[in-house]
């Protein structure tokens, strides 16, 4: 991933021409402005980027896969096992359990989907010293989703990792509620569970229990991805394709949490709806901003 180099106006030379792309000044301002388009580096996946949501069939297409994929298991859940068993405090606990951990997942999907990633539209930047012409630069932008059908940058990137993270929680405990639920049916020749069919039942909870092991691997996979990167201070795209800054000063471990999850350690680290606090550097300045 390659950066601008901010310069002040008085201080371009003739020596900027070997430093490849030079910026006068970076400002943030609403991606919906239309000024302003060239930028540093940039995500060639999102050619066109309109109030936080990226026009891509494809990702379109993957974002409806993913939500079908989430309302088979609340469908499972509750029509073929929580019909089949009588109400009681427990039942009702695990079923308000996964309900609020699939509600926590698909807020952090949403957030991660229709946020701004952290694009920086560069004001008076010089056309002739920028490798790439594009609509959006991304702020440390750690990789392109197709399954959020969005960028990962430093702006939504707290709200990709809970969703994974959240995912993974919920396919785990699925996983273990479908294994005492089939165990529960077959041990008492399905008699405590008499809504639907031995058939019926065990097409729906396998293809379930399949889903979920899927899902769980591959989340925890991406948190763990995600993790590593925040621990080595690289992106995703940084970290498959080898590079790191291991002969550069790098930020801290807990230093790289705050800047992904927020100033203040806390619970609002787990929470979606809670927006962290973002930096852009311009000429030596750090200006700070709500993302």
């Amino acid at each position: 991933m390659l950066l601008s180099k901010s310069l002040p106006a008085n201080k371009k030379s003739k020596s900027s021409s070997k430093i490849g792309p030079v910026v006068q000044d970076v400002v943030p301002r609403s991606i919906a402005d239309g000024s302003d388009k060239k930028c540093s580096y940039t995500c060639s996946c999102c050619p066109t980027i309109s109030n936080w949501c990226v026009k891509d069939a494809f990702g379109i297409i993957c974002c409806f896969v993913t939500w079908s994929l989430f309302l088979y298991g609340q469908f499972v859940v509750v029509i073929i096992i929580y019909m089949s068993k009588t109400y009681s405090l427990l039942n009702f606990i695990n079923l308000f359990s996964m309900h609020f951990l699939a509600f926590l997942a698909l807020s952090s999907y949403c957030r991660t989907m229709f946020s701004n990633p952290g694009a920086i539209p560069l004001n008076n930047a010089t056309s002739e010293k920028l490798h790439k012409v594009c609509q959006r630069c991304i702020k440390r932008m750690d990789h392109h989703c197709i399954f959020v059908n969005n960028c990962v940058g430093q702006n939504n990137q707290k709200y990709f990792i809970l969703f994974t993270f959240y995912t993974c929680v919920v396919a785990i405990y699925a996983l273990i509620f479908l294994y005492f639920h089939l165990t529960t049916c077959i041990t008492s020749n399905w008699t405590a569970c008499p809504a639907w069919s031995p058939p019926v039942t065990l097409f729906f909870t396998i293809i379930l229990a399949l889903e979920a092991f899927c899902f769980s691997i591959f989340t925890a996979i991406m948190t763990g991805i995600q993790f590593v990167c925040i621990y080595t201070d690289t992106t995703g795209v940084e970290f498959f394709r080898g590079r790191s800054k291991s002969n550069l000063k790098r930020n801290s471990f807990l230093s790289s949490l705050k800047i992904v999850f927020g100033a203040q350690i806390g619970l609002t680290w787990l929470n979606p709806y809670s927006k962290p606090t973002g930096f852009i550097t311009q000429n030596d300045e750090h200006i700070s901003f709500d993302t």
